[in-house]
């Protein structure tokens, strides 16, 4: 079959589409934003006053009426003082209230992106890349809220008030300062046009330097198996490395230039003085006036050193942003879900009609190759370990049946399992439950009568008996123990100090493997399905281990459609039908009999399943 998904990359989001995306949860909040603004712009107007009553103080010091009018004056100016202070105050914790619940948006909605995600999707995913994306790059996405709230408006509103004042006072100064701002503020863009790409660096480093850690986490028994120590830290030294060399640089690239913006706005007050002193020497303007505009330039000056630093954040958050809305932006899917499912009874019987299927390579994350040297890094291509895994699979099971699904290493057994409980969609053909396409089934009424045991069982960092009640979190104590009992963990449950109120280690690593999987078993039990797939759920575990997971599995299988990725001769032999795969194609399908005269793929497949287990002769059923 030809190559019809060719690794690519996600498409790239633009910073400023990334900013606007974010911005925008800020809508969710519009009362308390419109207040935040509201008090802000009050604390800018309150700002804006203050030198108007300076320089007015000023000018009425030369008058007759002065000794009467400035007690009053200094009292006005002290009640606004005192005022800006008491909307400082207010603004503060609403302002952080604002920002901290928008945040909050944000995580869920990252959280919300991720759980819906497709199984291609999360394929192609680094679990350390999405760790530092849905923790460390959101957490920076405050500053970008706090600017946006506050020093975004305030700079300018605060830059437009400010020179308007000062055209009103003097059109001739306010000429002067507009000349001096304008290649101020285009020297500052041109600058920060040059530190975002920067900063995107620095988040992916952090990325590339978190997927380290997290890897060596979740494999430590691996790295010290193979007494892999040493090389890992020397792995994460150069990460972390890598990681500070790009924040330095980015870092010192703003810093450098700050000060030379503030250079060519500075020499806008000297200018000032020599022409405004001129202008009041020849009484073009008063005293007061030219103290006003002095006052407002400084201010002015102030806030190019604010721009400065909004204009940093800007560049380090609006990266953030990127990496953030790449997990946000989720594309409509090859195959979308239908809005109107079918919600009925599930009988079991299924059929596949001429089904193809190949792991494609969707785009998940824009991250650094790092296979590529330094020079050469750019965004790692997302390409799948496996293609072709099922082409033309056609049969049919009636319900209640027991399928064997049986075939060399890699011939596409776990996938056939994963197609029928839809974590991916056939490329061609269909699948029917029940008479009905699997994507014309409501998939939360399609999960939840589906119980499946997989190879490697995942357990939470919960109680036991949380863990066995995953699908039925609403079941009660009693049916609880009645799936455990069924699935033969009871007796080990029970021994436990806590019983099944024991808080079991992350991924159940204080079980057993056999203990882990009964659990599993269990948990399958208590949903009561009505199809069962089972991924060789015994490959792992001991002969006596292997015997009561085989029990449990039979109380699990009993009257169910059931499909298992069989390995021993017996369980082989008893099934119902059987399906032999080989490289994506089943080659033959039938009854154990039948296939051992017909098929000779079958016959060398069971031929070796009887040496390795020459004792097996409890099969499932």
């Amino acid at each position: 079959m030809p190559d019809t998904h060719p690794p690519t990359t996600p498409p790239a989001i633009r910073p400023v589409a990334a900013v606007r995306l974010i911005v925008g949860f800020l809508g969710k909040r519009p009362g308390w934003t419109a207040l935040s603004i509201g008090l802000l712009l009050l604390n800018i107007g309150i700002e804006l006053s203050l030198p108007q009553f300076l320089g007015s103080t000023i000018t009425a010091l030369g008058t007759p009426s002065t000794q009467q009018s400035l007690g009053t004056m200094v009292g006005v100016f002290v009640g606004l003082v005192v005022l800006r202070a008491v909307v400082g105050l207010v603004l503060g914790p609403i302002r952080n209230r604002t920002a901290q619940t928008t945040l909050g948006d944000i995580r869920a909605a990252v959280y919300d992106s991720l759980q819906r995600r497709s199984f291609a999707w999360h394929d192609n995913a680094r679990t350390g890349e999405l760790i530092s994306r849905a923790g460390t790059d959101v957490g920076r996405l405050q500053d970008l809220l706090f600017v946006c709230l506050l020093f975004g408006v305030d700079v300018a509103v605060g830059l437009i008030g400010t020179l308007s004042l000062i055209f009103v006072t003097s059109t001739r100064l306010g000429l002067m300062t507009l000349v001096a701002l304008v290649p101020t503020v285009a020297t500052m863009a041109w600058f920060a046009a040059q530190l975002q790409p920067r900063w995107r660096r620095v988040h992916e480093r952090h990325g590339a330097m978190s997927t380290v850690i997290q890897e060596n986490i979740a494999g430590v028994r691996v790295v010290k198996a193979f007494a892999r120590e040493s090389a890992e830290i020397t792995k994460f030294r150069a990460r972390r490395a890598e990681f500070l060399k790009e924040l330095a640089e980015a870092v010192n690239y703003w810093a450098a230039r700050v000060p030379f913006a503030q250079f060519l706005f500075g020499l806008a007050v000297p200018l000032t003085l020599w022409m405004g002193g001129s202008e009041v020497l020849d009484g073009s303007i008063s005293l007061g006036d030219l103290a006003k505009v002095l006052v407002y330039q400084m201010a002015l000056g102030g806030r190019i050193g604010v721009i400065g630093q909004i204009t940093n954040i800007l560049q380090n958050s609006s990266s953030a942003a990127q990496r953030v809305s790449e997990l946000l932006d989720d594309p409509a899917p090859q195959h979308p879900h239908r809005s109107t499912g079918r919600i009925s009874t599930v009988e079991g019987s299924i059929v596949f009609d001429a089904v193809d299927f190949r792991y494609s390579s969707e785009p998940s994350l824009r991250v650094l190759d790092e296979s590529k040297p330094p020079t050469e890094k750019r965004p790692a291509t997302a390409t799948p370990s496996r293609t072709q895994a099922l082409e033309s699979a056609s049969f049919s099971v009636a319900a209640g049946a027991r399928v064997a699904v049986v075939g060399p290493t890699g011939s596409g057994k776990s996938t056939l399992l994963a197609l029928i409980a839809r974590f991916y969609e056939p490329a061609q053909g269909r699948i029917l439950l029940d008479g009905t396409d699997l994507r014309d089934w409501d998939r939360d009424t399609l999960r939840r009568n589906i119980g499946m045991v997989f190879q490697e069982t995942f357990l939470f960092s919960a109680t036991l008996a949380e863990n066995i009640a995953l699908g039925r979190p609403t079941a009660s104590r009693d049916e609880i123990e009645a799936a455990a009992r069924a699935a033969r963990a009871d007796g080990f449950i029970r021994e436990l100090a806590d019983g099944y109120d024991t808080v079991i280690g992350e991924r159940g690593i204080s079980l057993s493997g056999g203990q882990r999987q009964r659990i599993a078993i269990a948990r399958a039990l208590l949903i009561q399905p009505r199809i069962v797939l089972l991924d060789d759920a015994t490959s792992a575990v001991d002969p006596t281990t292997e015997q009561e997971i085989r029990e449990a599995m039979r109380e699990l299988c009993n009257g169910r459609t059931t499909f298992l990725v069989a390995h021993r001769a017996a369980t082989i032999r008893s099934a119902d039908q059987i399906l032999v795969l080989q490289e994506g194609r089943l080659v033959a399908q039938g009854q154990h009999e039948s296939l051992l005269s017909d098929c000779p793929l079958y016959q060398e497949l069971f031929a070796n399943r009887e040496a390795d287990n020459p004792a097996d002769d409890n099969p499932v059923h």
